[in-house]
């Protein structure tokens, strides 16, 4: 196969793997390249020496539609574990108490009894500002749970993610996570709730598995190696593809610290409301496929949110601010006039994007690439 027939895919994770196995199928040579020495990105798992399987990058979460494309695609290269997954907020007196925030939650603040959905419905119109078109993070919370619940669960919290207060955050961010009346203390409630039986990396090694795909790891993305492909995506900082000409664009980052305890928590993931540097805890063996240490200890992973420049190369968060929508459209008006390159994940389009709609959107992307080139 000639060089100019080959397609490079620059990222090994759900972005570059849906595009990658596509194109193959189509009879495209994919070479796929990724900096780090593993496939599937920032939902790569491994077995421990305990026999834990170990999010590297924090806990990964499938849910969403069930008869969603993503879903489908998906289902070809694994089984499926149902898991509904919870999470529970520390409070200062020690007491742990649902996320969402839902009746339970109320209830445990407030030291009440809610007889039903209305009584909780009621508590909350009570407490609620009347903010009617939040413009920011800030003003979702108060316009969602009000001063007290903004100030105990939310403002600590996204001070320590983003590293910036609540206001200055697009209203998009807070309105991630709902509020409910009832006693439903899923995190998510889609119909689609599971977890790959033996794993993400297994997942990404049975996506990965074609003839014409070449996957070489270890490899960062250099400069100008587009040029020996007929079509590249890149799934790199678009600001520094640009050299930065527009300004560095902000993220967060997250160093993780695994340690092991005999201690058992009371949910998955226990959500810190300190105003510390940790923001939440995961329990591996809680998860439905990992196993559980013979020695009855438990690896738990706590994460710490900091700057980019505090964990260089490891992007999480993309920034979501005014300043920064505006820096990127500049990017992207940059991206359209270069030929046979599309950017693609987290970097190269800024957003945070949850696992199966990037499986969606860049599986679209790659059919509307055969759409316009054709198969190979």
């Amino acid at each position: 196969m000639r060089s100019t027939d080959k397609i490079l895919v620059v990222g090994a994770g759900f972005a570059g793997a849906a595009i990658a196995r596509t194109l193959a199928e189509a009879g495209y040579g994919i070479r796929v390249i990724d900096k780090r020495g593993h496939i599937g990105g920032n939902a790569f798992d491994n077995i421990n020496e305990h026999g834990e399987r170990i999010h590297r990058y924090g806990p990964h979460l499938m849910h969403g539609n069930p008869n969603g494309k993503a879903v489908r695609w998906l289902s070809q290269y694994t089984e499926w574990i149902e898991y509904e997954h919870r999470v529970r907020a520390l409070l200062a007196d020690g007491r742990t108490t649902p996320l969402p925030v839902n009746r339970t939650t109320l209830e445990d603040i407030f030291g009440c009894a809610l007889q039903n959905d209305h009584a909780a419905e009621q508590l909350l119109a009570e407490i609620r500002s009347e903010i009617t078109e939040p413009t920011n993070t800030d003003e979702f919370f108060l316009a969602n749970v009000g001063e007290q619940l903004a100030d105990l669960f939310f403002r600590p919290y996204t001070l320590k993610m983003w590293g910036r207060p609540a206001n200055e955050l697009a209203a998009s961010i807070g309105a991630r996570l709902p509020v409910r009346t009832n006693r439903d203390d899923r995190y998510f409630t889609d119909g689609f709730q599971a977890l790959p039986k033996e794993g993400y990396t297994a997942l990404f090694n049975g996506i990965l598995n074609h003839p014409n795909i070449d996957v070489q790891l270890g490899h960062p993305y250099e400069a100008g190696m587009e040029k020996d492909f007929l079509h590249s995506f890149l799934s790199v900082a678009i600001d520094n593809y640009f050299d930065y000409a527009f300004g560095e664009l902000p993220y967060r980052s997250v160093i993780f610290h695994t340690s092991r305890s005999r201690h058992d928590q009371a949910a998955p993931v226990i959500n810190f409301t300190d105003t510390g540097r940790f923001t939440r805890s995961t329990q591996w063996d809680l998860l439905p496929n990992s196993s559980k240490a013979p020695d009855g200890m438990h690896s738990q992973t706590i994460e710490e949110p900091c700057s980019i420049k505090d964990n260089p190369g490891e992007y999480y968060y993309p920034v979501q601010t005014e300043s920064s929508k505006a820096q990127m459209k500049q990017y992207q008006s940059e991206a359209h006039k270069v030929a046979n390159i599309t950017f693609i994940g987290r970097t190269g389009l800024f957003r945070y994007i949850d696992m199966l709609p990037a499986v969606t959107m860049h599986l679209d992307l790659a059919e509307a690439f055969l759409k316009d080139q054709g198969p190979a």
